[in-house]
Parts: structure tokens; C-alpha cells; sequence
């Protein structure tokens, strides 16, 4: 049998050579095939093919690939498979209700894939989870490992890694290519309702050594890290699931602990960060203004300051921090606006679909660029042709 590598950049070459006015081209030919298939792209590192997709694609195509969505079932059903076939999102979440074994994982996962590939717009999903170790583990089938505050105690980088990339073998095993991991919070605050056990410890530097060893496993094995929850969400006493948090320290405790681990993620190369629910008045001027609605917070930040130039994901829109103050559908808009490349939407068919569509409003009419959704997409593309090619 013909290897995957040779297969796939044979199919490049051959795309290359038919089409002849591609050859030596400065700008994409009007002929170039507007439903070209991702993978034809895989491993060929041609940033101008991955221009030429993006160009080719739909405004309906290009907003759905920022769209993270959940469903409720564990086959495809009538829901999902709308969101897939008419709205084009990009990935998908799984909860412990899309679980039911290992071998019915690994098929809904090829068929998500499968039914994403033939939709029109042939790219392929984002499937993500939260298999963080201890107590948050989605997929309770995959091997037992301790909570992060268990390693962290151990102080041992290379046990970390390695619980990271047995986790990331068995998550390719059953076709998921994105885990929400790790926590990069500081668990500084005992009172924190939500972090505790997740964190790898109170003091920065640990978190940092520790997370920077967990991101290096999982992307040694081709799965995707997200660290979470930026800029960080250790020093709370509310939870953002039910409402809005403040850290009101000053800036400079700011870079000193939470935004510590964060630094030195992006150093070792993570590829995705995770935006939390939480207002930070150090870095944002606007009151009531989360990190996952905040310019300052999403691109002067972490973009354009820390130099990030993964993905930046939301945490889920549907937590209370979003739905009491601003609503999931504008949450979505605003969160785009500001700098997101992905929102996630966990649970309501109707509030994602909702959201598409105003997202899809708001570029028609001006209240986002049409500039600020290419350069979601394009990033969101380029990480599909580096890690996805392994899933199909």
C-alpha cells in the first residue's frame, strides 16, 4: 500500500500540474476549484494553496469554521448534522453524553470527519475534549491519570510528559485530535470554587515547568494542546459557569503569576489558548468587560504583546459569566470582534445556530471585517493542514 505521505503529496502535485494557470500565478486563478479539498493540502506547507482555499471559500464557509459546537447524542443526528452540512462549522466537543465506548468514539468520530470531508467545503474537524486528568476526563474508558495538583506535588517534567502523551495515543485512538489541556492556572486562592484540583500548583514558575512538559507531550504525538484559562483564573472566588469573576490585581502582579505559565507555553510552541470568562480592570478600561470580549485582553495582549500566533478559543458561551451580562449570540459577535478565532458553544442547537447567523450578519454589515475573519480562518486552516492529516 502506497504511504499516506507519498499518497498525499503526489495528489499536491497533481493538483499543481493541472492547473496551468496556478504555474508561476501571483494571484489566485479564477479557475482554481472552489470546493478543493483540504486534505489535497496536507503536508505540502504551501502557505499560497491555503490562500487560495480561503479565497474560494463562502462567507457561510469561512464563519462556520469559527465555530466550536456540542450536540447530544452518539451517533450523528438530525442536529449536528444540519450544523455540519448547511452551516460548515469547524469542529466539535465531546461530553460524557456523546460516550458510550471506545469502538462507538472512534466510529463517531470517523463519521463527523467523513460527513464534514463531503459537505462542500471538504475540511476537516476539530474534535475536542476535556481529558484534563482526574476528576475532568470525558472519555472515562481512556486510562486513569491523577489530577494536575498530583503531578505538580510530584514535581516530576518528564512523568508529566509522558502522562501527556499516553493521553494524546489513545485520544488519536478514537479519532480526537484537540484536548482542552492543560489548566495553566495559578491555584493561589483556596476559595476558588472551580480550579483546585486542575491547577498544577500555587506557585507560577511550578505551573509553568509542569504545563510547558504536559503541552510537549501532547503535541509529540500529534494532538493539539489548549491551555487554559487566559489570562488566568486561579485568584477567584466565583465561578464563571454561574457568573462573572473579577481579579483586580495590578499589572505587574499580573506578568509576575497569572500570566506567567502563559509566556512560557507559548515559548515551547502551544497551539491553542483557551480565553476565560473573567474581568481583568488592568488590562481592560471598559467595566464588566470579560478576556473573552476584550481587545485589550484577546489582541493587544496576547496577540500583539505576547507575540501568540496559535488560535485563541473561547471558553464555553453558554457559562452564566456570558449568558447573565451579555447573551451567547452577541457574546459570540463581540468575542470575534475582539480577536477570538473560535467560540464554543457547548449546548444549544438553537443558540449556535442563532450565533452563525449573527456573526454572519455583523461581517455583511460592516460590524466585523471581512479582514478579521480571514485571519481567524487562515490560522485555523494552517493548524488543520499541520495536525489534522494524521485523523483522515
Amino acid at each position: 500500500m502506497m504511504p499516506k505521505t507519498i499518497f498525499l503529496t503526489i495528489l499536491v502535485i497533481l493538483m499543481v500540474l493541472s492547473c496551468s494557470a496556478f504555474i508561476g500565478a501571483e494571484s489566485p486563478p479564477k479557475t482554481f476549484p472552489k470546493t478543493f479539498n483540504l486534505i489535497k493540502l496536507f503536508n505540502s506547507g504551501a502557505d499560497y494553496l491555503i490562500d487560495y482555499k480561503l479565497e474560494n471559500m463562502t462567507l457561510a464557509e469561512q464563519v462556520g469554521q469559527l465555530f466550536l459546537v456540542g450536540f447530544h447524542s452518539q451517533t450523528i443526528d438530525s442536529q449536528i448534522k444540519d450544523l455540519l452540512e448547511n452551516y460548515y462549522v469547524g469542529g466539535v466537543i465531546y461530553f460524557t453524553r456523546n460516550i458510550e465506548n471506545l469502538e462507538q468514539t472512534q466510529k463517531l468520530s470517523k463519521n463527523l470527519q467523513e460527513l464534514a470531508l463531503n459537505n462542500g467545503a471538504g475540511i476537516p474537524l476539530f474534535i475536542a475534549v476535556d481529558q484534563e486528568g482526574g476528576k475532568v476526563r470525558r472519555i472515562k474508558d481512556l486510562s486513569y491519570f491523577p489530577a494536575n495538583q498530583i503531578l505538580g506535588a510530584a514535581g516530576n517534567q518528564e512523568r508529566t510528559r509522558k502522562t501527556a502523551a499516553v493521553t494524546a495515543r489513545e485520544l488519536k485512538g478514537v479519532g480526537v485530535n484537540l484536548n482542552l489541556a492543560p489548566v495553566l492556572d495559578v491555584n493561589n486562592n483556596p476559595n476558588n470554587p472551580v480550579i483546585g484540583e486542575r491547577s498544577f500548583g500555587a506557585e507560577p514558575e511550578l505551573v509553568a515547568k509542569m504545563g510547558a512538559a504536559y503541552i510537549k507531550g501532547l503535541q509529540s504525538e500529534g494532538i493539539i494542546a489548549a491551555a487554559k484559562h487566559f489570562p488566568g483564573h486561579g485568584d477567584t472566588v466565583t465561578d464563571s459557569h454561574t457568573a462573572l469573576p473579577v481579579i483586580n490585581h495590578s499589572r505587574a502582579r499580573l506578568d509576575a503569576v497569572e500570566l506567567y505559565p502563559f509566556k512560557k507555553a507559548i515559548e515551547v510552541g502551544v497551539e491553542v489558548i483557551m480565553a476565560a470568562h473573567i474581568y481583568f480592570p488592568a488590562i481592560e478600561t471598559e467595566a464588566g468587560i470579560p478576556a473573552t470580549l476584550s481587545k485589550a485582553v484577546l489582541t493587544d495582549l496576547l496577540r500583539e504583546e505576547l507575540d501568540f500566533r496559535g488560535l485563541i478559543i473561547t471558553d464555553d458561551m453558554e457559562m452564566g459569566a456570558i449568558t447573565k451580562n451579555f447573551g451567547t449570540v452577541q457574546g459570540a459577535v463581540r468575542s470575534i470582534k475582539a480577536g477570538s478565532d473560535i467560540v464554543l458553544i457547548s449546548h444549544s442547537y438553537d443558540l449556535q445556530k442563532e450565533a452563525l447567523a449573527a456573526v454572519t450578519t455583523a461581517v455583511k454589515n460592516g460590524e466585523i471585517t471581512k479582514k478579521r475573519i480571514k485571519e481567524s480562518v487562515k490560522r485555523i486552516l494552517k493548524l488543520k493542514v499541520k495536525r489534522l492529516s494524521e485523523f483522515m
